[in-house]
């Protein structure tokens, strides 16, 4: 059944679509061409977070929401379905397009017939009135003339000033796109376009690169390889060319003028079913795979073609064990295939043999999650287990690259020196890894260019080393020395659906997973929830008779928006690696951070996070405005005149939240949470891995003190786990609780509250002449040292002292300088920052 949603824009404009049920309303805005701003498109960054005013709706995953906000009605477009007619409402206008859809017709100039499967279709596209400024790999929506038929076809030409645009189209036997061409099609027709969408582009070439097409999915491919055709290349590229019949054969003769033109480029050509015609190879287009080609793994693989063919390329990896490709693939997908089920399908232990699963299972453990989280976890477990899985529910990844299931991954990190340490000590020499990839490892005393209090810190040395870069690098760093541990298997493409419980032993036997007929088991010893926030951990245990672990949380609604730009080497940053500054709480709710992705200085990261906010940047303009209004006016000086290098990234941080499973009576066996599955803080800390790989170190030691299965095992970890969680939230919520926006604040807020706000004001005055004073604050910042080292007699005295001596002059102190009350809100008390 179809319902009728309503999309409203800010400014009162409207458009109305269809979608289908199981559909999700962002697909259906794709389809129908109505513009959603998204990003991740996995319910985790946030980006297409609108409000429903009207209708009933269901929702799947929601880490980008707050508990009040869905409350409150807000969505995520690409995890809602609808179960009525809806009106949704979006913080932006129409007019920005801000889902950098352009919409016009075009003019069929030309139609050829390769074969009874495949078409090249022609489109005079320069009356859309701009140039189109697509990447290689993507693809139009073309809407079928004579019908209200869409259909998606990747670009097979290159931009150019004049949009005339390529289509190599695979023709079905019966489809309204496919009859047309075979059979209406004429020069001249006019054909509607919706330009351009998809995730699936060329990126920076950093090794070995292979490009795969599978039939017409050519088309995407030949792009590719178009815009490498005048390119000096470091790194050598094969082109494999694969269709079933010797007729469905097109645009040799292009591709052998590219070849020849590009000295770095190979391409190879198969046809599956023998002919006389055909002098080459016979076969599928895997067997032109080999491991030399693939630089025995240290390669990037981009694929688009059949399913069936991107399944068997993976398959062959697999087998061949080359562990270390990159693989990016474009799958053909049938009109309307993408609905799905949102309501996550239960084990039925009834009709299980328990027994049997339990005795499978020994020897083995399992990872849910293939993050930083479980990645460490993994390394653990291998010294316990004959056989690790991780269940990584994104498509397969081993490149510095940002992932669908970590959003946040474009944004700032830090790996603080506690979280170095653990790190070590699973992965010998992963920091010096790290450093050589590009990381920065440098002194934050000196190298950091911090604002605190609404005034920049002098800075000094100190032994206090941090490592900076983005995610991307960090993780890949200890991902690709797991790639290395024969006891560990990634198994992509694979979300837990249910955990298997044998209730008469209370032991995690298992995980349930999507197969082909159904849930699929697999048989595990022990363990590890590693998910993330939208962990499912907490309504497994209330279904298993346990009760759900109380849930403690603070609604932040944080929003991250990153860019990354260009930076030529008159404007590089010599005396340091990044600027930040600190919104001081609760007079500014916005924080800036600006930093080198990598040591080689030529891309700076400009990161600007607001508290308490839903309209973020979405555009190159609106990012530069906003960084206008950051607390320093050197945020937006420093990306003035900088060509961007990505397009803006968001993710938003909803509330940090923190499970109590160490009060729970009755815990089940051979079970525990990791990461943000068990505490999750204010992501402006920057103290998450950093406690992800402290409460791994706890694991390790539960599991060196106990059976797998023992109960004693999960009590003695989460009860750790739960001291370093403590420690993290008393330094972070000392911050956060300053902003009386928060739900339920004056309850969270301890009686001595506004005496440990007072002292640590004072403290931040102190650290910004007293060098000593400033190292022992970042030894608890990097948790080298507790919370209390700042409550010493030592530094209560210089503290108090400092601030005497101010008063005693007749002075004001540092922060009654940056955000005394103006005369006209004097009388309103709401001070004021100086921007500096």
């Amino acid at each position: 059944m179809e319902h009728v949603v309503t999309v409203r824009y800010l400014g009162g404009a409207e458009r109305s679509m269809r979608v289908a049920a199981g559909q999700t309303v962002l697909e259906a805005a794709e389809a129908s061409g109505v513009p959603i701003v998204s990003e991740c498109e996995s319910g985790v960054c946030g980006t297409c977070v609108a409000g429903c005013s009207k209708g009933r709706y269901e929702m799947g995953r929601t880490e980008g929401l707050s508990e009040v906000e869905r409350d409150n009605g807000k969505i995520l477009t690409c995890q809602t379905t609808v179960e009525s007619d809806c009106t949704i409402e979006l913080q932006y206008p129409l007019d920005d397009n801000a889902a950098r859809l352009v919409q016009g017709d075009g003019v069929v100039t030309r139609v050829e017939l390769v074969s009874s499967t495949t078409a090249v279709l022609f489109v005079d596209a320069s009356a859309l009135g701009q140039a189109l400024n697509y990447r290689p790999g993507q693809f139009a929506q073309l809407k079928v003339p004579g019908t209200e038929e869409w259909r998606s076809y990747s670009y097979s030409s290159l931009p150019n000033a004049k949009n005339e645009l390529e289509f190599i189209v695979r023709l079905l036997p019966k489809g309204a796109m496919s009859d047309y061409l075979r059979n209406g099609a004429k020069p001249g027709d006019r054909i509607s376009l919706r330009c351009s969408k998809g995730d699936f582009h060329l990126r920076a070439i950093a090794r070995p690169l292979m490009l795969i097409a599978g039939g017409t999915g050519l088309s995407a491919i030949l792009a590719m390889a178009q815009s490498l055709r005048d390119v000096q290349l470091a790194h050598p590229v094969t082109l494999l060319y694969g269709v079933t019949h010797y007729e469905d054969l097109c645009k040799l003769d292009e591709l052998r003028e590219l070849s020849e033109r590009q000295p770095q480029l190979t391409v190879r050509s198969i046809v599956m079913n023998a002919d006389p015609r055909w002098p080459g190879p016979v076969g599928w287009v895997t067997h032109l795979l080999d491991a030399d080609t693939l630089n025995h793994g240290n390669a990037d693989v981009y694929l688009c073609g059949p399913g069936a063919m991107v399944d068997a390329t993976r398959e062959w990896l697999a087998r061949a064990n080359l562990q270390q490709v990159g693989m990016y693939f474009e799958k053909f997908v049938q009109t309307g295939a993408r609905l799905r089920s949102r309501v996550p399908p239960q084990f039925d232990v009834k009709t299980a043999d328990l027994a049997a699963i339990a005795r499978e299972g020994r020897g083995t453990a399992v990872v849910i999650g293939g993050s930083i989280a479980g990645i460490a976890s993994a390394k653990v477990l291998t010294e316990r287990f004959d056989k690790v899985i991780v269940l990584e529910m994104d498509p397969q990844h081993r490149r510095m690259e940002g992932r669908p299931g970590a959003a946040q991954g474009w944004h700032l990190h830090h790996l603080l020196t506690a979280g170095q340490q653990e790190l070590e000590k699973l992965f010998p020499g992963i920091i010096d890894d790290m450093v050589r990839e590009g990381a920065f490892k440098v002194d934050m005393a000196e190298q950091y260019h911090l604002r605190l209090a609404g005034s920049w810190k002098k800075r000094c040395k100190s032994d206090i080393q941090i490592v900076c870069a983005g995610r991307p690098l960090l993780e890949w760093c200890v991902r690709r020395r797991l790639d290395a541990e024969p006891r560990v298997e990634y198994r992509y493409d694979t979300q837990m659906q249910d955990l298997v419980y044998d209730e008469s032993t209370n032991t995690v036997i298992g995980v349930a997973v999507d197969g082909e007929d159904g849930l699929k088991v697999i048989p595990a010893e022990f363990v590890v929830d590693a998910s993330g926030k939208n962990t499912r951990l907490p309504e497994f245990l209330e279904r298993m008779g346990a009760g759900k672990p109380e849930l403690e949380q603070d609604i932040l609604n944080c929003f991250y928006s990153s860019m990354w730009f260009h930076v030529p080497p008159e404007r590089q940053w010599n005396d340091k690696v990044m600027e930040i500054c600190y919104a001081y709480r609760p007079n500014e709710q916005t924080y800036a951070a600006q930093y080198y992705v990598d040591s080689s200085r030529t891309i700076l990261c400009c990161s600007l996070i607001e508290y308490n906010c839903y309209s973020p940047p979405r555009n190159v303009q609106e990012f530069r405005e906003f960084a206008k209004r950051m607390q320093s006016p050197l945020v937006a000086q420093n990306i003035e005149g900088l060509e961007p290098a990505s397009s803006v990234y968001n993710f938003r941080s909803p509330r940090m939240q923190r499970y109590h499973y160490e009060k729970l009576d009755r815990l089940p066996n051979a079970l525990v949470a990791i990461g943000d599955s068990y505490t999750s803080t204010d992501p402006v800390a920057g103290l998450g891995m950093t406690i992800t790989l402290q409460e791994v170190a706890q694991l390790r030691d539960a599991m060196q003190r106990y059976a797998p299965t023992s109960p004693q095992l999960p009590r003695r970890y989460f009860r750790a786990a739960g001291k370093i969680a403590d420690g993290a939230w008393f330094v972070i919520r000392e911050q956060t609780l300053r902003f009386s926006w928060i739900k339920d604040v004056e309850k969270k807020r301890p009686f001595y509250f506004g005496g440990l706000n007072w002292y640590m004001d004072r403290v931040t005055e102190l650290v910004h002449d007293d060098m000593d004073a400033y190292r022992t604050f970042l030894a608890v910042i990097h948790m080298v040292k507790p919370p209390f080292a700042l409550l010493t007699p030592v530094m209560i005295a210089r503290v108090l002292g400092k601030w005497a001596w101010t008063k005693l002059r007749g002075r004001k102190t540092l922060i009654e300088r940056n955000y005394a009350p103006t005369p006209e809100l004097r009388s309103s008390g709401v001070p004021v920052a100086r921007r500096a």
